[in-house]
């Protein structure tokens, strides 16, 4: 399953949810959480994360975000929703 993260408040519901073999997408404010000084960064550590690169951008976090996460474009999120047969956004 695919989690599409909008905002940093939805992680803590998010990660009691999130299976093993699940990946996670942050957009919009989400993207704050791939900061690793941000407070929920260490919940979704663990897990296979995206990141969307024009989000980052655009709240200038570019710089800040963690190796450890993937970036992706707009065509790399639709590659995503593609993947998986079941998807869930979480606000």
């Amino acid at each position: 399953m695919l989690h599409i993260v909008k905002s940093v408040s939805a992680i803590a519901e998010l990660i009691s949810l999130v299976a093993e073999q699940d990946e996670i997408i942050l957009i919009e404010n989400a993207v704050y959480a791939a900061n690793p000084q941000h407070r929920d960064f260490q919940q979704i550590r663990p897990f296979h994360v995206f990141v969307l690169d024009n989000d980052l951008l655009a709240r200038g976090l570019a710089e800040r975000v963690s190796p450890s996460f993937s970036r992706v474009d707009y065509l790399g999120f639709v590659t995503l929703t593609a993947k998986h047969d079941n998807s869930l956004t979480w606000n």
